[in-house]
């Protein structure tokens, strides 16, 4: 798998894409000063339904991918909760990034599995399918495809097209220096006590 320079967040992401890729601002993460970076590998959830999630498990995308989880806008039931959410991290999944809503947040923030959800709920998923995993989703208009790069952190989700990663790269790196350079400068500048 591919390793991130660790400079890079949502933000530096977002500049790169001129904020092209940015998820929904209702997706947020579920703990302060979370951040991953990794790999999408995307399913969609039935309504209320979280066979697909479960259909995972059973076979574990590659280490430090980025579980997304389309589907869910209107879910009243959650697309994962505590247990499921440590079967997860167990496999190596990096964090989870889902327009549903998740349940036993207290246990998953514990855990310091790094999630993005639309909010939260009591409410436990069915598990009829269908399951779809792999190919394609959307969430709130944008879409996701598996291999596309997830960037999320406290300020929110970025999704990179695969195609364009080390060109958004090379952008995020310039614009990180700029900032580097304006912040230097106005140290310099600060009036002093």
């Amino acid at each position: 798998m591919e390793k991130f320079p660790e400079w890079l967040n949502a933000t530096l992401a977002s500049d790169a894409s001129e904020g092209e890729g940015v998820l929904p601002g209702n997706i947020l993460p579920l703990q302060a000063n979370a951040l991953v970076v990794g790999p999408a590998y995307v399913l969609l959830m039935s309504q209320d339904d979280n066979l697909s999630v479960r259909k995972v498990l059973e076979n574990l995308p590659a280490p430090g991918t980025v579980l997304v989880v389309a589907g869910g806008s209107s879910s009243r039931a959650a697309t994962v909760g505590g247990l499921m959410a440590l079967e997860i991290q167990n496999g190596g999944i990096a964090g989870l990034i889902t327009d549903g809503l998740v349940r036993d947040s207290r246990e998953i923030r514990e855990l310091g599995f790094p999630v993005w959800c639309r909010g939260v709920t009591p409410i436990a998923p069915k598990k009829n399918g269908p399951a779809i995993v792999g190919g394609t989703v959307s969430i709130g208009g944008k879409v996701i495809r598996e291999g596309d790069l997830v960037i999320a952190d406290d300020d929110g989700v970025v999704i990179w097209p695969q195609e364009r990663i080390a060109d958004l790269l090379q952008k995020a790196e310039t614009r990180l220096k700029q900032d580097n350079e304006r912040l230097a400068r106005l140290h310099m500048n600060k009036p002093s006590e």
